[in-house]
């Protein structure tokens, strides 16, 4: 069954797309910035080059819509609209529907970034399975990133902790692979593991006696550890300096005490996005 409803996605789901966007953004200022010279056919994402613009701000607006889960574990698919407003300034703040993050240092390829988003929750409304078992209510984030770009590859490493929700800490391990198709096309994709502690795992996947109850499913404790590893595929096409348009799939496999987990309808954890942007 598919339903629509307003939107909920997650913060690194609506970060995913406007990174991307970012990628095509870098490369577009690349080629404009050479003299029209071709781009190689297949080559990694150029730096921005900041003096190809008037300023040093850059903004892009639109919107699409994504199809996934209904919850983490469930199988019941729904189409959610995502909003996209994405501000940055130089190559160190940028601003997004999934947070805030700063670059703190940056020494050639290797950066470290704060990051400051939310996470969303869980409604027992989301699914059959969890009713009874009470609302995970929504949460703010702190973190930090560190990557290592080595050219068309990032390596990255995350780690997040919510404040409020459910209290939780994650992170993730990751690796990012993008490069350009002609000159209009970026295509990207990336794998990414993420541990989560055990404050996180009880939120979303353990069952106490007091939920067994009320649900009828049977108590169950999941553990700190390895709770997912996801592969994600896009393409972004800049129909011009402003307009770009971006399509995506990836799938995340639940593993572990989380994949156990009664609430757990289906491992298997699919999605698929198409969004437009505007650049100013």
């Amino acid at each position: 069954m598919v339903k629509f409803k307003h939107f909920a996605a997650t913060a690194a789901g609506l970060a995913g797309f406007v990174s991307v966007i970012g990628a095509a953004d870098r490369g577009f200022a690349a080629d404009a910035a050479v003299d029209d010279a071709p781009p190689p056919a297949i080559s990694g994402p150029q730096p921005l080059e900041k003096q190809a613009f008037a300023s040093r701000w850059e903004v892009i607006v639109g919107g699409g819509a994504s199809f996934r889960p209904a919850y983490e574990g469930g199988d019941e698919m729904e189409v959610s609209p995502i909003p996209i407003v994405s501000i940055g300034y130089a190559d160190w703040l940028h601003l997004d529907p999934g947070g805030l993050g700063a670059t703190l240092y940056k020494d050639g390829g290797f950066n470290v970034d704060a990051r400051f988003g939310y996470e969303a929750g869980r409604s027992e409304d989301d699914g059959d399975l969890l009713k009874g078992l009470g609302d995970v209510d929504f949460g703010v984030t702190a973190g930090v990133k560190v990557g290592y770009q080595w050219d068309a590859f990032e390596f990255y490493g995350v780690i997040d902790k919510t404040i409020g929700g459910s209290e939780g800490l994650k992170g993730k391990i990751g690796a990012n692979y993008g490069w350009h198709m002609g000159e209009k096309l970026v295509v990207a994709t990336s794998l990414e593991a993420t541990i989560a502690d055990e404050n996180y795992m009880d939120s979303y996947f353990s069952i106490n006696a007091a939920q067994s109850a009320a649900s009828r499913l049977p108590q169950y404790k999941a553990e700190a550890g390895l709770q997912r590893v996801d592969f994600d595929i896009s393409a972004t096409y800049a129909f011009n300096e402003h307009w770009l348009m971006q399509a995506g799939a990836g799938v995340g496999v639940l593993v572990g005490d989380a994949a156990d987990s009664p609430v757990v309808e289906n491992e298997w954890q699919p999605q698929v996005t198409l969004s437009l942007g505007y650049r100013f």
